[in-house]
């Protein structure tokens, strides 16, 4: 009889790629991944997993057992939805959460209490734009910013887009600082992903970023010196009353809650992106209409 978290280490493996990443997501030590997995490939007589580079890839007879291994874990999560009801399970559950940075420290994180209420649940809030974590099941929710609907429900099927509505930017200085002959910061070409940074650059014009920043919000302190002015997210600028905009929004961009179909019914994640739909109607773009 081979144990249910022993194919459960698989499955996270499969997911993530590493020992370590697995790890983390059942909550153990590296160790004890290692050492599931090589007791079960004792047990089953064949290797599951190929090595390439740092990261491990199913073997062709790992591929083999991974669709009833997820149709199992399906199974089980439908059972476990079944039998309790959510707000008063007994069980604790983990909320994997991915959104640009800015996001999850001005939108998501001061509204924790609200989702956790009377609820068991573990919430991870990663800072990335990577949408790699969403199909790797590394995450179970990603909040993205995307000029269109995304690639990722084009190419994979189990996905679903779900539009929150819009982000908007516009210029900002600090009180007592002339915008005549400011210089422009900006964020790192790195960082460039959507008509956003190239709306910042074509405003910056030929003289280009005095200066470069990785994310939003060093670049709203950079703007708070008076030293630069910048195109912010009203989101996370309008709350600072030294900071001075004409008003005029010369940018939005539309922003996208995407997450797995298999999830639909799972109440604590049905939960969570009703905690995320009702927070972006609180958005300046939202609450404007």
């Amino acid at each position: 009889m081979i144990e249910w978290d022993s194919w459960r280490t698989v499955l996270a493996v499969v997911r993530t790629g590493t020992y370590a990443s697995a790890a983390n997501a059942l909550r153990l030590d590296a160790t004890t991944v290692a050492r599931r997995l090589k007791h079960l490939e004792s047990q089953l007589g064949y290797a599951l997993f190929v090595r390439k580079g740092d990261r491990f890839y199913p073997s062709n007879r790992c591929e083999e057992l991974l669709i009833n291994l997820e149709t199992a874990a399906d199974a089980l999560r439908i059972a476990e939805q079944q039998t309790s009801a959510f707000e008063q399970s007994p069980i604790w559950r983990t909320l994997r959460m991915t959104a640009p940075p800015f996001l999850v420290s001005h939108l998501f994180a001061p509204a924790l209490p609200v989702l956790t209420h009377r609820r068991r649940l573990r919430v991870e809030l990663i800072g990335t734009a990577s949408k790699v974590g969403l199909q790797r099941r590394e995450a179970d929710i990603a909040i993205r910013i995307e000029d269109r609907r995304g690639e990722i429900p084009k190419r994979d099927k189990r996905i679903k887009a779900v539009k929150l509505g819009v982000l908007e930017y516009r210029v900002y200085h600090a009180k007592g600082s002339a915008t005549e002959g400011l210089p422009w910061a900006g964020l790192t070409e790195r960082q460039q992903r959507t008509s956003g940074s190239e709306k910042m650059m074509a405003m910056a014009g030929d003289e280009g970023f005095q200066y470069n920043v990785s994310q939003f919000d060093p670049l709203l302190r950079i703007v708070q010196t008076g030293v630069a002015r910048a195109m912010l997210p009203r989101i996370i600028a309008q709350g600072y009353p030294d900071l001075l905009t004409d008003g005029e929004t010369v940018l939005t961009q539309p922003i996208w809650m995407l997450y797995h179909s298999q999830d639909q019914e799972d109440p604590h994640l049905k939960a969570a992106r009703q905690w995320i739909m009702d927070l972006a109607a609180t958005l300046p773009s939202n609450t404007d209409l």
